[in-house]
């Protein structure tokens, strides 16, 4: 006999999930979650398939400094020992980066034991947001309801950032098409292909990029500009074309007629910076002296891959210069993997990228803000790997992109 009285949740369509912005995923779970996490969010909803319903509700909590221990012991124990990124095997920079205002750890709690933890951290300059870092302990692998725990976490992240961030990227592990399926129930889409980008429980992976924006980002920050694309980034540009609607865009062969006589004047005049951190990071810069332009990247010895590039050019010739020295630090640091995002405007650039040996395997739209002109700019992702691609499991969108590409890789 029944004596108590079911408790009734909301029941989230599930053909409603699959947003196509930050704003149409928070009406979906406006009034329904509380997103009290200082006190503990309870996930107190269903959805109307059997998505996850044998699973357990954690209650999600932001993380204190005290908590710092915690985040690192699950790190430690759900890859072995074997996470590329030590910073968070680390309690004292974990604890640094909770009391930092730029980066955020959700806690998942089962009875009052932390059983994971997810992470945000945001760049507000650019107003630019990443999620990652979404470890569960072994124990509750088979038994915490993973896609409620992300959609509780993006919907505290996206709604208490509403104003700050109008876009948001994560980077998807493809040995498996788990973490690709539970962002894209969020709203968030595949827009780049990372071949051999990571290492995980010491075996190279892929890792696809997916992104999700407020409406307005588009629709009012976007910059009106026409993109201009090498035939290389024309695939990428289409994929995203068919997701954002992005509207036209222009195809240009561009000559690089570069002048020799100034490269080597420019050759004579390279500098380059190293500093290493205690994890082994390299952050490296390049530069010319008594010129403004600038190349910097971030090296990452463990998983033997150069990304987190930016640079300023004045000249094809000054980018030519960085270009050689970047691929003669690849050779040198034995570098299997390396990424750099160019502007859909520059296909002077990209064309020399090209002809160093990248490619484009992605279409960003609205990844750089430009302060000044209080626009977002778009840009093609190229990047570089060595060996076979390791096999990646995809999600149809997903397998849309690599298919495009496959005739480069």
């Amino acid at each position: 006999m029944i004596t108590q009285d079911l408790v009734q949740f909301p029941i989230i369509p599930y053909k409603k999930l699959r947003p196509n912005s930050v704003d149409e995923f928070l009406e979906i779970f406006e009034g329904v979650l509380d997103l009290d996490l200082e006190n503990g969010m309870d996930l107190d909803f269903l959805i109307d398939t059997k998505l996850g319903s044998d699973k357990i509700s954690p209650t999600l909590v932001l993380a204190k400094p005290k908590d710092a221990k915690v985040i690192a012991s699950i790190c430690k124990e759900v890859y072995d020992g074997t996470y590329p990124y030590k910073e968070i095997e680390d309690e004292r920079m974990v604890r640094k980066m909770i009391e930092s205002s730029d980066n955020y750890f959700i806690l998942f709690e089962i009875n009052g034991e932390v059983a994971g933890c997810f992470r945000c951290a945001l760049d507000f300059e650019h107003k630019k947001g990443y999620s990652g870092g979404f470890m569960v302990k072994k124990k509750y692998q088979k038994t915490l309801d993973v896609t409620k725990s992300i959609i509780g976490s993006y919907a505290w992240m996206w709604k208490t950032f509403k104003k700050e961030i109008l876009m948001w990227y994560c980077e998807n592990r493809t040995a498996h098409a788990a973490s690709q399926y539970i962002t894209s129930v969020c709203g968030i889409k595949t827009v780049a292909f990372f071949p051999n980008k990571d290492v995980f429980y010491d075996q190279v992976e892929s890792d696809v990029m997916g992104v999700i924006y407020r409406e307005k980002t588009l629709k009012k920050y976007r910059d009106r500009k026409t993109p201009v694309l090498i035939e290389n980034a024309l695939d990428s540009f289409l994929h995203c074309d068919n997701l954002y609607n992005l509207g036209s865009f222009k195809l240009a062969s561009p000559d690089c007629n570069l002048d020799y006589d100034k490269i080597f004047e420019l050759q004579k005049a390279f500098r380059k910076d190293l500093i290493t951190d205690k994890y082994g990071y390299g952050y490296h810069q390049f530069f010319i002296r008594g010129a403004k332009s600038y190349f910097t990247f971030l090296h990452t010895p463990q998983i033997q891959n150069f990304e987190k590039t930016k640079y300023h050019v004045d000249s094809l010739e000054e980018l030519y210069v960085f270009l050689e020295e970047f691929l003669k630090s690849m050779k040198e640091n034995v570098i299997r993997y390396s990424e750099v995002f160019v502007s859909a405007f520059s296909p002077e650039h990209q064309q020399l990228f090209y002809e160093f040996g990248f490619r484009a395997r992605g279409y960003v739209p609205c990844w750089n803000y430009n302060k000044s002109e209080k626009k977002f700019e778009d840009y093609v992702v190229f990047n570089y790997f060595e060996g076979e691609v390791a096999q990646a499991e995809l999600l149809p969108k997903g397998q849309e992109l690599v298919s495009m590409l496959s005739v480069q890789i």
